[in-house]
């Protein structure tokens, strides 16, 4: 007799959605890295292009070079502004992914403890019946004598 868990199925159902889930976390993770790392390499060349513009001012610069320094930290500027809302949106999706991902390991769990509890039931009625057996074995070798 052999240990059969009557939930098998959804059991690797289950499975299958944590693993769906652990992909697509792995996916929204791996995107929100990536703007926030383009967010990241944007800030730091405004920086500098500020720093360079900083030092060209105390040196002393001609009207024309401010107005065209103003228009690239402009441009930089809505460039940023638009990369913090793609990496707002990015971690947004990453939070439900994580959530997802959650939700369904919790899932997962019960459905494994379930069947752990149902194995150690099995386990303990094999035993009781071997131990009956057992005893009736030997009521009857006692018998035979």
């Amino acid at each position: 007799m052999s240990f059969q868990f009557t939930l098998q199925k959804i059991l690797e159902v289950r499975e299958n959605e944590k693993l769906k889930a652990e992909k697509e976390f792995t996916q929204a993770t791996k995107q929100f890295e990536e703007v926030a790392t383009k967010l990241y390499d944007l800030l730091k060349k405004k920086e500098d292009y500020e720093g360079q513009y900083n030092n060209q001012v105390q040196t002393g610069i001609h009207v024309f070079q401010i107005q065209q320094s103003y228009l690239v930290l402009d441009q930089l500027q809505k460039q940023i502004n638009q990369l913090q809302y793609y990496t707002q949106q990015a971690r947004t999706n990453m939070n439900q992914k994580e959530e997802v991902l959650v939700d369904k390991s919790i899932e997962l769990k019960k459905y494994e403890k379930m069947k752990q509890i149902k194995y150690e039931q099995f386990i303990e009625e094999t035993r009781r019946q071997e131990n009956l057996l057992m005893d009736e074995i030997s009521v009857q070798q006692f018998m035979n004598r």
